[in-house]
């Protein structure tokens, strides 16, 4: 994986959740602040709720956006029918 991979997932706007799969473990960054790449280097540290992971981006061989939940709809107030 390319380091301007990631990047382009990160400053996606309006940014969308993805997956990064990393040897056996895949792991679901839900915002961006998640993640912080090391500046001109590609050491990538992400912060889950159970731990957090450090790894090279050369480590990551999938990165694939999660799937759109579906919009829950609600009536409106005042609103019978």
């Amino acid at each position: 994986m390319k380091r301007s991979s990631l990047e382009a997932a990160l400053q996606a706007c309006p940014f969308r959740p993805f997956e990064i799969r990393v040897d056996a473990d895949v792991l679901t960054v839900h915002h961006p602040e998640q993640v912080f790449l090391a500046e001109n280097k590609s050491t990538v540290v992400l912060d889950c709720p159970d731990r957090i992971h450090i790894f090279d981006v050369s480590q990551i061989s999938k990165l694939s956006l999660c799937k759109r939940q579906a919009a829950v709809s609600r009536p409106r107030p005042g609103f019978t029918g």
